[in-house]
């Protein structure tokens, strides 16, 4: 039987009248992307226009995950058979909880303690730009379909790496401004995919 408006189904009301369900679902989906998308534009606003703020914020947010990561690594080997405990597991785990701990006690404790916080995590994104950016280099290095994009990404890498490391915590802070202005963006994106989509469907 053929089925109206292009649904897989139909759905029937006590009559036998097929009820409509294609214009609730897609009120619903238009406000699901407008909510996201004013969601994403106030996460980039805070970020363009209070970098120091967010910046701060997100690397005690950073800092922490890394702290509870490395706790969990710790928790999993003493919970695991003697058989497949790994010494690995340990030691990186406790290096994580040492370094973090460390870094968020001082940071708790005085303005210096989050700068160097703020520092130990801009020289560990850069160390993993400069690993990204090597491997960029060597891919496009060794492939010759797309090796002018896989070269122009990997020296922005080692850029961005060397930046970090030259003057991390000014660094930080750009990066937090960029990463806000990439937020805004992609929200106007959304809107106008949405848009786009809405106006297509009606033609």
């Amino acid at each position: 039987m053929k089925q109206e408006n292009n649904l897989p189904y139909t759905v029937l009301d006590q009559d036998g009248r097929i009820i409509k369900t294609e214009e609730p679902v897609k009120r619903s989906m238009r406000k699901a992307v407008w909510i996201s998308a004013l969601v994403l534009a106030a996460l980039g606003a805070l970020a363009l226009f209070f970098p120091i703020a967010v910046g701060t914020g997100f690397a005690f947010l950073i800092t922490a995950g890394v702290f509870l990561y490395g706790l969990s690594q710790g928790i999993t080997y003493f919970r695991s058979p003697r058989e497949s405990r790994s010494g690995w597991t340990l030691a990186n785990g406790s290096l994580l909880v040492i370094v973090s701990g460390v870094a968020l006690s001082g940071a708790l404790m005085s303005q210096l303690g989050i700068l160097r916080m703020i520092t130990i995590l801009s020289f560990a994104a850069g160390f993993l730009a400069a690993s990204i950016g090597v491997s960029q280099i060597a891919a496009g290095i060794a492939n010759k379909t797309g090796r002018g994009w896989a070269l122009l990404g990997g020296g922005l890498n080692l850029l961005v790496s060397f930046f970090m490391c030259v003057n991390p915590v000014v660094s930080w802070f750009a990066l937090t401004t960029v990463w806000g202005a990439y937020l805004i963006a992609d929200a106007i994106t959304l809107l106008l995919a949405e848009r786009w989509a809405q106006t297509g469907s009606r033609t």
